[in-house]
């Protein structure tokens, strides 16, 4: 653990360290949230799934070269799993990965060699109440994350401390454009909630796209490669209650239609479950980023869109 002591402001906290985490904080909540991904721990890695989706999607929303993250020290928030944990690391960089779920029980469990290596760091705890000195990270990433804080300008000040001089921030949250904007989640989120159980929620979810998954593979098979009246057809289709995403990945060659089920199942959960979820358009995530910038000293180097909505690079100056 020493490779990482000195980032902490007390280093007594690595006497809470404990089955390959630092834990500072139970939540049942958040529990609950990261229970699909202890059930679906592999489904997202690379290496498991056989695609390069979590490799080309930091690189594109990083602007980045593979290159540019070796022995770079990168600050994950939102780890979960270890989609991007898995590819910070192969690509040379030590990792302090934190999320506020259980799913950085997965993350261990997907990258212990690293942690005896003293290569990574997992944490549970909020972001915004860690115990980490200020301004040391080359990189600090937030991908999947600002909009379930409930704070998205608080989120954003709060990490952007963490950035070192000539730092990167990289960030994104969802949209609310029509282009990304789905309506049904959010009439579900309130009956699913109730639900009592993670295991049944995960029940309900499988019955679910158990039945409509097979419908949805052929009309998104026939619509793949055709244009015209049929990208608006497609553009219904991927506005399903549930995720699809994994039969895009499916129909692109990327991954195996086993692996699109699950995929759908494990979004679909992810998707239904957040009490907070606050999108916000490009002008107002334009906004936020230059209130950044001026405040807390940034220069904002691309905003552009992604899968999730609107990304962004920042540079700490």
């Amino acid at each position: 653990m020493n490779t990482f002591e000195n980032l902490f402001l007390n280093n007594k906290i690595i006497k809470k360290y404990s089955n390959g985490v630092i834990s500072l904080i139970e939540d049942d909540y958040h529990d609950n949230f990261g229970f699909q991904w202890n059930q679906f721990n592999k489904l997202q890695l690379d290496s498991f799934n056989g695609s390069n989706e979590s490799l080309d999607r930091l690189l594109f929303q990083s602007k980045l070269k593979e290159g540019d993250f070796k022995d770079k020290l990168v600050l994950e928030l939102g780890a979960g799993n270890g989609r991007f944990t898995e590819i910070l690391l192969k690509l040379g960089a030590k990792v302090v990965a934190v999320d506020y779920s259980t799913a950085i029980n997965a993350n261990y469990q997907n990258h212990k060699s690293y942690v005896n290596d003293n290569k990574l760091m997992l944490v549970r705890g909020s972001l915004f109440d860690l115990p980490l000195k200020k301004e040391i990270f080359d990189i600090v990433i937030c991908y999947g994350v600002i909009q379930h804080t409930g704070n998205n300008k608080g989120c954003l000040d709060t990490i952007s401390e963490y950035v070192k001089k000539d730092g990167l921030l990289l960030v994104d949250i969802y949209s609310n454009s029509i282009k990304h904007f789905n309506p049904f989640i959010y009439l579900i989120r309130p009956f699913f909630f109730r639900i009592s159980g993670e295991r049944k929620k995960l029940r309900v979810v499988e019955n679910f796209v158990n039945k409509v998954f097979p419908l949805q593979l052929k009309v998104l098979g026939y619509l793949h490669d055709r244009k015209g009246i049929f990208k608006y057809l497609k553009f219904v289709i991927n506005r399903s209650p549930n995720s699809v995403y994994g039969i895009n990945l499916y129909l692109d060659g990327k991954i195996s239609v086993k692996h699109a089920k699950d995929w759908s199942i494990c979004d679909t959960y992810d998707a239904w479950m957040p009490k907070h979820d606050h999108p916000v358009s490009m002008r107002k995530w334009r906004k936020l980023l230059n209130n950044l910038a001026i405040q807390k000293g940034f220069d904002v180097m691309n905003v552009f869109e992604c899968g999730q909505g609107n990304a962004a690079v920042l540079k700490k100056t």
